[in-house]
C-alpha cells in the first residue's frame, strides 16, 4: 500500500513552486491591479502576487484560500497563462494547489501549506496506512491504496472537467485490477466558508461516483487572522523584536487559552481554535451527498460522550464484516495544541520577511537613511 511522500500518481517528484512563470503578456499585471472586477482578473492578480514578491499588496495572505468563479475557457486560459500544469517545466508542484469546479465555475488556489491542515492529514494518512496493514490480510491491503497531494481527474456528469486535490484519498483496485476507485476522501478546511466546503462534498461524492465517503474537518479562528502589525521594519526596534528571524523562539510566544489565543510582545498572532468534523455518504434513494446521523461531532472542545465510528465495509467494497475505525481525536487535539506556538512563530517571521524586503534590507544596493552615498 503506498503512503504519503514527495512523489505524485506518476512518480514524478513534487516540491513547492516559488518561481513567477512566463507570463506572455506582462502588461497585465498593471492592469490587474488597477481593474480586479472580473473574476479571471482577481486570479491573475493574485497569481502574479504568488509568484512575484515585488507585486504583493498589502492586504496580500497566503494562508487564505483564494475563491473565484470563472468559466472553463477562462480556467483554461489561465492554466496556459501561467503554465498550471507544469507543461513547460520539468519538475512536478506540490504547492500551491488548485481546485476547479465545473458545475459552479468555481476556482480555489491554495498558496501554501498551512501547519494546523498538514497536522491533520499527517495523523489521519498514518492512522489509515497503520490500519490497513493490521486488520486486513497482505491481498486485500495491496490492493488498498493512501495518497495525498493527488491530482483527481475523471469527473462525471455536470463535473466533467473538474480538477481536486483531496487531503487524503483512498483507492481501491477494481475486480480486474484495471482501475484505481475512489472510494473516501479528507477534506480539512481552515476558516473556509462553510458552502464551499460543501461544494467540494457535492464535487467528490457525485463527480466521483465511486467515492462512498468524505470526512470533513473544518478548523476556525476566532477572530480570522490579520497581521497585527504593519509591514514596517522599524517597529522591530520600537517593540524590541530581533531582526533575524531565527532569533525569535517558539518560547516567546504566550498561550493565553487552551487552544489560543497566541500573543507575543503585546500583539495577537494566533486566534482561538476550535474545530468539528462530519462524515459525509450518499443518501441510499436520491444519491444525494447528506451528513452521516445527522449531526458533527467536535474537536475543539472535545465532545463529551461522542465518537464518529464508520465501518470498513461501507466505503470498501472488497471489506466483509463490522470491523470499525475511529481516528485518535485526543492525538489530533493535542498536537494542534503543540501547533500553535509553531504557527504564531511561523506568522511572525513571515512578517519580518515581508518588513525586511519592503523596507529594501535584502537588497545589496540598499543603504539605511542618514549613510552616506
Amino acid at each position: 500500500m503506498d503512503s504519503e511522500g514527495s512523489l505524485d500518481s506518476s512518480g514524478s517528484p513534487i516540491s513547492q513552486r516559488h518561481d513567477y512563470p512566463f507570463v506572455s503578456q506582462p502588461e497585465q499585471s498593471t492592469a490587474a491591479t488597477q481593474q480586479s472586477s472580473t473574476g479571471i482578473e482577481q486570479a491573475r492578480t493574485y497569481l502574479q502576487q504568488l509568484y512575484n514578491p515585488q507585486l504583493t499588496a498589502p492586504d496580500y495572505d497566503p494562508e487564505k484560500v483564494f475563491i473565484c468563479r470563472i468559466s472553463g475557457r477562462e480556467w483554461s486560459h489561465l492554466r496556459e497563462e501561467f503554465d498550471l500544469d507544469g507543461s513547460r517545466s520539468e519538475e512536478r508542484y506540490k504547492w500551491p494547489r488548485f481546485s476547479y469546479n465545473t458545475a459552479t465555475s468555481t476556482l480555489k488556489i491554495y498558496a501554501m501549506p498551512h501547519r494546523l491542515h498538514e497536522t491533520i492529514v499527517r495523523l489521519v494518512n498514518k492512522h489509515l496506512n497503520r490500519l490497513f496493514e493490521q486488520v486486513l490480510p497482505k491481498s486485500l491491503e495491496e490492493k488498498i491504496r493512501c495518497y495525498t497531494n493527488l491530482d483527481l481527474d475523471g469527473f462525471k456528469e455536470e463535473y466533467g472537467d473538474s480538477m481536486k486535490v483531496p487531503d487524503v484519498a483512498i483507492f481501491e483496485e477494481d475486480e480486474n485490477a484495471e482501475t484505481d476507485d475512489l472510494k473516501w476522501a479528507l477534506q480539512v478546511g481552515f476558516s473556509q466558508n462553510y458552502d464551499f466546503l460543501q461544494e467540494d462534498i457535492r464535487l467528490l461524492l457525485i463527480g466521483q461516483p465511486t467515492c462512498s465517503m468524505v470526512f470533513l474537518v473544518n478548523i476556525t479562528e476566532s477572530p480570522t487572522y490579520r497581521c497585527p502589525l504593519d509591514f514596517d521594519f522599524d517597529l522591530c526596534e520600537e517593540l524590541n523584536i530581533p531582526q533575524n528571524g531565527d532569533e525569535i523562539l517558539k518560547k516567546d510566544f504566550s498561550v493565553e487559552g487552551e487552544f489560543g489565543p497566541v500573543t507575543f510582545k503585546g500583539h495577537q498572532w494566533v486566534g482561538e481554535i476550535t474545530a468539528f468534523v462530519e462524515i459525509w455518504t450518499r443518501h441510499p434513494g436520491t444519491g444525494e451527498p447528506r451528513r452521516k446521523r445527522g449531526h458533527r461531532m467536535d474537536i475543539i472542545p472535545a465532545a463529551t460522550n461522542s465518537s464518529l465510528q464508520c465501518r470498513l465495509r461501507d466505503f470498501l467494497s472488497m471489506i466483509d464484516g463490522d470491523q470499525e475505525t475511529s481516528f485518535d481525536w485526543d492525538r489530533i487535539r493535542t498536537e494542534l495544541k503543540a501547533s500553535l506556538q509553531t504557527l504564531a512563530l511561523s506568522r511572525c517571521r513571515r512578517w519580518l520577511r515581508e518588513s525586511r524586503n519592503r523596507a529594501g534590507e535584502n537588497d545589496p544596493s540598499y543603504k539605511p537613511s542618514g549613510t552616506g552615498s
